[in-house]
């Protein structure tokens, strides 16, 4: 089996027919195949080995963004047993954000952070920071946005206080996602994926996640709900601390360095 190969790109029936008559890769693809502009852009990359851009859909997505620009990320847990009142089975309870701010183009890059570490319910220390945090105006990006406006809306609806707040953040939201899910720009390191741990090393391949001792949002849930059972000791508690900060803290400036490369990019 190819590194890459028809399953990155295709699905169903289509699949069925090119194992079928015994094709895996690409390279091989009857010329006759039908495929999407999204499918023939990735093949195309793979096969050429370069990258596709289109650089007015980029610079248009770029010109959208309005400064301050506030690249925010949520980390959560989801237990199957709730463990807080007013939640339920599975649902995603948010316990960190990360956020980095750049007041103006060129201007230096601001961090602040909110980790929950006195215990029991976090989602009302986390709406008061976050919204203190995120500001009145400028643009929210976040990378998947459906993933922040929803548990936005989840506590909206709890804390009907700060509802309005909480919507007006969701208004403001960018959705770093697009440019590389719609394929504006593609690089075949991605190998048919437009989750940030592809794109990242993709297109800014001096961060990677590989040196964190929390690489991922599993990872990060199933090391806070140890600390939140009492399940390490307070030393263990601190270390994981601070790799959750540390985790969180790269998804943001995993957004700020996107951008500036999809600037760069767009010419």
């Amino acid at each position: 089996m190819p590194a890459y190969s028809v399953f990155n790109v295709f699905g169903g029936n289509k699949l069925d027919r090119l194992l079928a008559i015994n094709v895996l890769d690409v390279h091989n693809l009857p010329s006759a195949l039908p495929m999407t502009d999204r499918q023939a852009i990735d093949i195309q990359a793979h096969v050429n080995g370069k990258m596709h851009i289109d650089q007015d859909a980029v610079a248009g997505f770029l010109n959208s963004l309005e400064y301050p620009l506030y690249y925010l990320d949520y980390e959560t847990i989801f237990p199957a047993i709730p463990l807080f009142d007013q939640s339920s089975p599975y649902q995603q309870i948010p316990l960190q954000f990360s956020l980095h701010v750049q007041q103006r183009p060129g201007s230096k890059v601001a961090h602040e952070e909110f980790l929950h570490i006195d215990g029991g319910d976090p989602r009302d220390n986390f709406v008061r920071a976050l919204v203190e945090s995120c500001g009145s105006h400028g643009s929210v990006i976040v990378y998947n946005m459906a993933f922040e406006a929803r548990i936005n809306r989840e506590l909206a609806a709890l804390f009907p206080q700060q509802a309005t707040a909480l919507e007006a953040i969701n208004a403001r939201m960018a959705d770093l996602l697009i440019p590389f899910r719609s394929r504006d720009v593609y690089h075949p390191a991605m190998e048919g994926s437009a989750s940030i741990k592809k794109v990242l090393p993709a297109f800014v391949p001096e961060l990677r996640y590989d040196d964190l001792a929390i690489g991922g949002g599993d990872t990060a849930s199933r090391q806070y709900l140890k600390c939140l059972k009492n399940m390490v000791t307070e030393d263990g508690k601190q270390t994981i601390y601070a790799d959750l900060k540390r985790y969180c803290a790269m998804d943001t400036w995993a957004e700020v360095r996107l951008i500036e490369r999809l600037r760069e990019l767009a010419g």
